[in-house]
């Protein structure tokens, strides 16, 4: 009966095991969550229109 009882423990653990790996292999792995952080982020860029005339007066201002 002992020799009965172990056998099927290990029947049970063996199916139980099949069973999880038919299941993940069927539905597939849960994907893991992707942080967003980095795409929440507003990023703002300009550009200087200045022209050439007004760049040097700048520079001179700057320099006095």
């Amino acid at each position: 009966m002992k020799r009965f009882k172990k056998t099927m423990k290990l029947i049970g653990f063996v199916l139980l095991i099949v069973l999880a790996s038919v299941g993940i292999g069927v539905t597939g792995v849960p994907p893991v969550p992707v942080s967003r952080k980095k795409e929440d982020t507003i990023e703002v860029t300009t550009e200087s229109t200045d022209t050439p005339a007004e760049e040097t007066k700048q520079v001179q201002f700057l320099k006095e």
